[in-house]
């Protein structure tokens, strides 16, 4: 997991129960030195050592649509890079881990669902430069907009399956799900 690019310092807020799942949850913020706006982002625990990731501006935090709205500040590269050093302080503490996300749908719906998302297409060539092959397979379901880098290791032991994953995707999020490797 090696990089080079800016991030900005993200620190631990605090840690809770997701009401809805009362899976851990754990928060984290950082600050753009360019906007001066307040990030957030939220890990999700699952099992099998799986750590899915959200993030969102501070300000629109009320909004249902938080994932989804843009801030125009023209910074994704350094907002993503933080993202991704929170999931490495993870993988340091814990070599075994996994990480998934959804790419949101940007206000204006994607009308090919064929087709990856604007988000989707920027992450998932983030996370294919950013993670090495030899510790991750990544999977993308890009009809549903969900990427998955599943620690190979984990693979490797038998601890997870594309079929495992596939299943709790199913469970979780009622739908279809069938991942494809990159």
């Amino acid at each position: 997991m090696g990089y080079s690019l800016k991030s900005y310092h993200a620190s631990r807020i605090m840690r809770s129960n997701d009401p809805s799942s009362l899976r851990p949850v754990t928060l984290w913020k950082f600050r753009s030195t360019k906007s001066n706006k307040l990030y957030i982002v939220e890990v999700e625990e699952f099992p099998y050592h799986f750590f899915g990731l959200k993030f969102y501006y501070k300000g629109v935090a009320l909004s249902k649509k938080r994932y989804s709205l843009l801030t125009n500040d023209y910074e994704p590269r350094t907002i993503v890079m933080s993202c991704i050093d929170i999931m490495r302080r993870y993988y340091d503490d814990d070599p075994l881990a996994s990480f998934g996300f959804v790419a949101a749908d940007d206000l204006s719906p994607n009308t090919d669902v064929e087709k990856p998302n604007k988000r989707f297409r920027f992450y998932r060539r983030m996370m294919l430069t950013m993670f090495s092959p030899n510790l991750f397979v990544q999977y993308a379901d890009v009809r549903n907009s969900v990427y998955i880098l599943v620690n190979k290791e984990m693979l490797r032991q038998g601890v997870v399956t594309v079929r495992k994953i596939e299943t709790e995707l199913s469970d979780l999020y009622l739908g279809e799900y069938s991942l494809i490797s990159y």
